[in-house]
């Protein structure tokens, strides 16, 4: 069995798909959608909704997250991944609702106003942040006595809380908060550490201090004067304005064009015999036909677990006249670096939002933060189709602001350089440049 999986790569819940599917050992292959194809006619043929992910099997088109994660699970019934027994699959499904009833509203709530997405109201959040340690109490009784929520092994259950609880960890929920929940950190713990879930999430970065709510500027005095009219003015418009005479009325109206259906069919039986506009072409589709096949690599590079092997395959395999890798720096500002949470919230920023994610298909890289705080560098290594820096880095918004340098495989000391990323991936343990990696993450 195998599934072929449409979205954004970095989308939480197609991470969440894929991690199921990671568990149960079932071949994925990620077709990237962006978020401004969700409309189009080829993706709606699989989601009428315009949403992600979905995924494609044997017997048709399957979307949302959870039902997705229901049918995988249920495909491999033997891996307990759905329970052990009837009763247990219910308990699963006892425990998929409560985290979409109890904890998603309230994620809604607080988030989209931490992020600046919405209009920070003190109330609602105070409010439903409340009401989360409420829900974190709650499942803190419950792993008082259960290592897992359902029985005495992971569920999906447990990977659909993991995706959902693992933002409030990271920005909402404070260390010392934290430590009132130690049953729950301890479960918590074993889900992240988990080695399919890093594959997908990377490492959890707990914060230290809750993040704050973005602060609403107040109205300048300009603002206020444009808000505030003159009272003569107030009058002006609400006095009503006075009615023409009928007879003037109807002099004034302008008689309705008669309609001319030969014409206007002969018209629509023109448009519909010109050609549609052609998709515009990447440029990168255009090049020259190359042997190497950039998904193959992929697939082999998770596949492969001795990295000296890794980096040897991708050296010998690689096309240099239709492929180059690089090595990307990121020239921060003054006031950047300082935080390793913030600098990875921009370093992630940057790649996952900035840049277009159909890139993906032409390019694989590790980019990650280096260094400590407060003189943190964001950097990565990178293989790209083409042997220029392409059109969506160049269109990205900080592109000023990276220097870009291109591997010679033919210079000894460029390897190396390009090695030192491609092989050292412990967060907190590796040295690259003399500088300690601390937050990494695969662009695929």
């Amino acid at each position: 069995m195998s599934v072929k999986l449409y979205g954004p790569s970095a989308n939480p819940r197609l991470c969440q798909v894929h991690l199921v599917a990671d568990l149960l050992e079932i071949p994925v292959e990620v077709v990237e959608v962006g978020y401004d194809q969700c409309e189009s006619k080829d993706h709606l043929a699989r989601n009428p909704f315009a949403k992600v992910p979905v995924i494609q099997t044997t017997d048709g088109f399957l979307y949302e997250s959870n039902a997705i994660c229901r049918y995988l699970a249920r495909s491999k019934l033997e891996s307990g991944l759905y329970g052990a027994n009837p009763f247990q699959q219910s308990q699963v499904d006892q425990w998929i609702d409560w985290t979409v009833n109890e904890l998603d509203p309230n994620f809604m709530t607080t988030f989209p106003q931490l992020w600046g997405h919405f209009p920070v109201n003190e109330d609602s959040f105070k409010s439903a942040k409340s009401i989360i340690n409420d829900k974190l109490k709650q499942l803190e009784g419950h792993f008082k006595n259960s290592s897992y929520l359902v029985g005495d092994r992971l569920t999906i259950a447990d990977v659909i809380l993991i995706v959902r609880i693992a933002p409030f960890f990271i920005l909402l929920i404070d260390e010392k908060s934290r430590k009132s929940y130690p049953s729950l950190m301890k479960w918590f713990t074993a889900v992240t550490e988990l080695p399919q879930f890093k594959k997908n999430f990377g490492r959890v970065r707990l914060c230290k201090v809750a993040f704050p709510l973005p602060k609403q500027e107040a109205p300048t005095k300009e603002e206020k004067q444009k808000e505030q009219k003159p009272k003569d003015e107030k009058a002006k418009e609400q006095k009503p304005k006075e009615e023409k005479p009928k007879e003037q009325k109807q002099k004034e109206q302008k008689p309705k064009e008669a309609e001319k259906p030969k014409e206007a069919q002969k018209q629509k039986a023109q448009e519909d015999d010109e050609p549609a506009p052609e998709k515009k072409k990447n440029p990168l589709d255009l090049l020259p036909p190359s042997p190497f096949n950039i998904d193959d690599y992929k697939r082999a590079f998770f596949a492969e677990k001795d990295i000296a092997k890794n980096i040897a395959q991708l050296f010998a395999q690689v096309d240099t006249q239709g492929w180059s890798l690089w090595i990307i720096t990121y020239n921060k500002s003054q006031n950047e670096g300082k935080q390793l949470i913030l600098t990875n919230n921009l370093m992630k920023g940057f790649i996952n939002q900035r840049l277009d994610q159909n890139f993906r298909k032409y390019s694989f890289a590790i980019h990650g933060v280096y260094g400590d705080e407060p003189n943190l560098e964001i950097r990565g290594a990178w293989i790209w189709r083409g042997i220029e820096v392409p059109q969506e880095w160049k269109d990205h918004v900080a592109y000023d602001y990276h220097v870009f340098r291109r591997i010679d495989l033919n210079n000894e000391q460029d390897k190396k350089d390009f090695i030192e990323y491609w092989v050292n991936q412990e967060e907190d343990v590796s040295k690259v440049g003399g500088l300690t990696a601390r937050s990494l993450m695969y662009f695929r």
